[in-house]
């Protein structure tokens, strides 16, 4: 999508172009009335000394009250658009970045944690860089008219602006590769930190049965103290990259009325025109130090973009096929299974009923079912749906033929009813019942029962309305893993592949529900990886994986 991050960066700014022109007209416009004040005041005041007419003066003061209205409108006005943009621009940024995890083809392997910074840290930086954007062209163009200014009153005032401002520039461009690269390392230590606070939450649980609280605590410590210190690094190059601007700015000034004070008194330049050279001196400083500030803003964005850049240009784990899927078979050729010793799979699966895949590697159990979602494809051989390769089949529409709940199936943010139905088109059981839509509420019924889900549900305080929690973790193992295998049977899909689905469940639980798993399925096909007595005893047939002798 994004050649590189810099790309990246003015791809989002451009998407919000409408709004950030009008935040720069706008700001631009309050600018110029700023930069008028002093003008006018030292018109009036010339008017005064030279002429003291009452019309003329309150003629001036009029025009300075048109300028404040303008002023302030301008202001008002260009700051809505201003926060319009920040805010649609990180928006667009996180959508951009959650686009490509959800893409079906894959191929992120950041954790949730470090997704969860980039999604929301660095977008918001990208965005806040946004809303100063406008600020920023505002204050150039401010400081250019003043400049101009500057020099109808006296040159020499106008070349020391100029320097004044290319010092400034040249200052904010050294210091401003620091903060790019003090940022960069600051906000990978916060992921970082963000991520293991994430692991270290979700597996409380093991920790405590293992008695590893202590370790995980000083792991965390140590990561959060380099996170802060990283902070501390980047916003110490910001300090300074502002403290220069300060610096340049206060030098600038004290040339400019220490000059033009010269210039006066030699009778170079009139006391009105003196007035106002002060009067732009002084408010030129504004517009310099928003540009130091812009500065830094860019940094810090420049390198969030970067993060986000590295997310949205990892390759896909698998290519996208074009063609449709049928049939009922799976046939496994020289399929190269991950595990201790080479295994190779080389066989077919029944078309219709329930066929077992037993295998004593955990590896490579697991990666017979990833192989069949094609959430990576086969080292060696191939794997063919109906005769067909299933990589010549839409990511998309080869999942839906072939669902698999894998073994550590994550329940979805929600309650027990949203899990249940979030595999149907319809939004959850209530609206199955609402809209009458009875196979898809028999379907979804039959599943409960068949899953054992249905004791979920009457145990549980709320019901179906219970939530679950983030992954499911509100609930027992027991009860994610029947709620996960009634969501996968109420979706009915043509073929349906199981990992050891009730390993957490006891003996006679798992007993009956591998016996109305089997009523309920009937004659569709039914893949289930397992080494379960319960689940084996019920297939039709058998594939044992063995590894090569």
């Amino acid at each position: 999508m994004m050649i590189a991050p810099g790309h990246l960066l003015r791809a989002a700014l451009w998407a919000r172009r409408r709004d950030l022109v009008l935040a720069t007209v706008l700001y631009s416009s309050h600018q110029l009335g700023e930069a008028m004040v002093p003008v006018i005041i030292g018109a009036a005041v010339s008017e005064a000394v030279d002429h003291g007419s009452p019309a003329g003066i309150a003629l001036w003061l009029g025009v300075l009250g048109a300028d404040f209205l303008l002023l302030s409108t301008s202001y008002r006005f260009g700051a809505r658009a201003s926060v319009r943009a920040k805010q649609h621009t990180g928006h667009t940024v996180r959508m951009w970045l959650t686009e490509r995890v959800v893409q079906p083809a894959g191929g992120v392997r950041n954790s949730p944690g470090d997704l969860l910074s980039r999604a929301s840290s660095d977008t918001s930086r990208v965005g806040a860089y946004a809303g100063q954007a406008a600020s920023a062209v505002a204050a150039a163009v401010v400081l250019l008219v003043s400049v101009v200014l500057l020099l109808r009153f006296s040159v020499l005032l106008g070349v020391i602006s100029l320097a004044g401002a290319a010092a400034l520039l040249a200052a904010q461009h050294v210091v401003g590769r620091f903060v790019h690269a003090r940022s960069l390392t600051e906000q990978h230590a916060q992921a970082r930190a963000t991520a293991l606070a994430e692991d270290t939450v979700r597996g409380l649980r093991v920790l405590k049965g293992i008695g590893a609280e202590d370790g995980a605590v000083t792991e965390y410590a140590k990561a959060s103290r380099q996170a802060i210190a990283a902070a501390r690094q980047a916003t110490s190059s910001g300090a300074a990259l502002a403290a220069a601007g300060a610096l340049l700015s206060g030098a600038y000034l004290t040339v400019v009325a220490g000059t033009g004070g010269y210039l006066a008194l030699t009778d170079r330049i009139g006391l009105g025109a003196l007035v106002s050279a002060l009067g732009l001196a002084q408010f030129v400083v504004g517009p310099m130090q928003t540009l130091a500030g812009a500065a830094v803003a860019h940094a810090r964005a420049a390198a969030s973009a970067a993060r986000v850049h590295e997310v949205l240009t990892q390759p896909p784990a698998v290519e996208d096929g074009t063609s449709g899927t049928a049939g009922t078979t799976v046939r496994f050729e020289n399929v190269r299974l991950p595990a201790r010793r080479k295994t190779l799979i080389s066989t077919e699966t029944a078309p219709s009923g329930l066929t077992g895949i037993t295998c004593d590697d955990p590896a490579a159990a697991a990666a017979i079912p990833a192989l069949l979602a094609r959430e990576h494809d086969p080292a060696e051989g191939r794997i063919l749906l109906g005769g067909r390769d299933i990589r010549d089949a839409g990511l998309t529409e080869l999942r839906r033929h072939i669902l698999v709940s894998p073994h550590d199936a994550v329940l979805l943010p929600g309650t027990v009813d949203d899990n249940l139905a979030a595999l149907k088109k319809d939004d959850n059981l209530a609206a199955l019942k609402k809209d009458d839509n009875l196979a898809a509420l028999k379907q979804a019924e039959h599943a409960v029962r068949a899953a054992g889900a249905d004791q979920v549900i009457e145990g549980t305080a709320y019901g179906a309305r219970t939530d679950v929690g983030d992954r499911g973790e509100a609930l027992s193992g027991g009860q994610r893993q029947r709620v996960a295998l009634a969501r996968a049977l109420a979706a009915d899909p043509p073929i349906l592949v199981l990992h050891d689905p009730t390993t957490a469940v006891d003996a006679v639980t798992e007993d009956r529900i591998a016996e109305r798993v089997r009523e309920l399925r009937g004659a569709r096909p039914t893949i289930v990886v397992t080494n379960s007595p319960a689940w084996l005893t019920r297939c039709d047939h058998i594939i044992t994986v063995q590894p090569a002798p």
